[in-house]
């Protein structure tokens, strides 16, 4: 069977570099035509690569970085385009390029909570991607790296009924962007503010739990709280988590809810899935970003798992930890994810 073929928007950033790294060697989707700024132009990815221990084939390393033309992107006939673009980018580029019949897979957060575009987790809310299917042209977005990573460990407590959600985010130097955070701030501190993520993460969250109905996603009423900080690190997204849930619960029944949850890209064996979705800690002073940013098996989900620990429960109120890595699992991982379940569809 021949490979769908792929198209990069902003190739040359973090993100762009790591769907470079999911979508190298694919089993389903072919070596990616690759675009980006001006700037980066005429570059091919080994000179403007960011990420630490990239697993890139040399292919892609060496292919060259064209300057964003949506007139070529939309001749291209591409099976799917995936965004890394910024969101003051991706607004003026995303819907007209839909309207041109591409399937878009975003991590730009434009056009998340247009009532047309599905926000997506795979393992949370896949369903919600029949909203494409029979399109010609759509846009299935990523959320919030936050919001992903804080979703991941809220669905395995689903069936519990969730009320109310309070969670403190200790975000990695890596979802500000590159170079991001000057080194005298970022240098042994913490910042208490990150311009938009506490929003973000409170409408999201509703949106990726709520109701498919009538052509749009009716959100979930639950209500979340969210304090977001930047701390010192440089992958990892750490979520200080409390739950009120509807009913009682005793903490042996949460940690099998984490420890035996699956979902649909785990059933259907998809390559960028990984077997455990969700990774129990056992150590009380797991999950760290040095030791767990990583998790994830076979070897090209690696960094595609959540690890939670420090499960505590009090009546209807659980806390834990959760780590998931943001450039990953929190944005191109889960957006190559999303079109490997379209694909198992035949959609593309």
């Amino acid at each position: 069977m021949s490979k769908v073929s792929t198209a990069v928007l902003g190739a040359s950033g973090m993100v762009g570099q790591r769907f470079c790294e999911m979508l190298s060697d694919h089993p389903y989707f072919d070596t990616p035509v690759l675009f980006g700024s001006e700037r980066s132009g005429g570059k091919s990815i080994a000179e403007v690569l960011t990420i630490p221990e990239p697993r890139i084939s040399d292919e892609l390393l060496g292919a060259k970085i064209r300057p964003l033309d949506m007139g070529e992107i939309a001749d291209g006939n591409f099976g799917a385009v995936f965004s890394a673009l910024p969101s003051g980018v991706a607004s003026g580029v995303e819907m007209p390029l839909m309207e041109k019949g591409c399937r878009i897979f975003t991590n730009a957060s434009s056009n998340r909570m247009r009532r047309e575009v599905p926000l997506v987790v795979p393992e949370v809310n896949h369903e919600h991607l029949g909203m494409v299917e029979g399109r010609e042209g759509f846009i299935v977005a990523n959320g919030n790296c936050s919001s992903i990573g804080l979703a991941m460990g809220l669905k395995p407590l689903e069936p519990l009924g969730l009320e109310r959600v309070e969670v403190t985010t200790m975000q990695a130097l890596s979802g500000a962007g590159y170079p991001g955070v000057p080194s005298l701030d970022a240098s042994s501190n913490v910042i208490p503010y990150i311009d938009g993520e506490e929003e973000k993460l409170g409408i999201e969250i509703p949106k990726m739990f709520g109701t498919l109905e009538g052509g749009g996603i009716t959100p979930s009423p639950v209500e979340v709280s969210a304090t977001c900080t930047r701390v010192p690190v440089r992958d990892g997204h750490m979520e200080s988590v409390l739950v009120s849930l509807g009913k009682e619960v005793d903490a042996d029944e949460v940690r099998r809810m984490f420890s035996s949850f699956t979902s649909l890209p785990q059933r259907l064996e998809l390559p960028s899935a990984p077997a455990r979705p969700v990774i129990l800690a056992a150590d009380i002073r797991r999950p760290q970003p040095i030791l767990d940013v990583n998790a994830g098996e076979p070897a090209r989900a690696r960094g595609m798992a959540a690890t939670v620990g420090r499960v505590r429960v009090s009546g209807r109120n659980v806390r834990f930890i959760i780590l998931t890595h943001n450039t990953i699992r929190g944005a191109a991982g889960g957006s190559v994810l999303n079109a490997e379940i379209l694909h198992s569809r035949g959609v593309l």
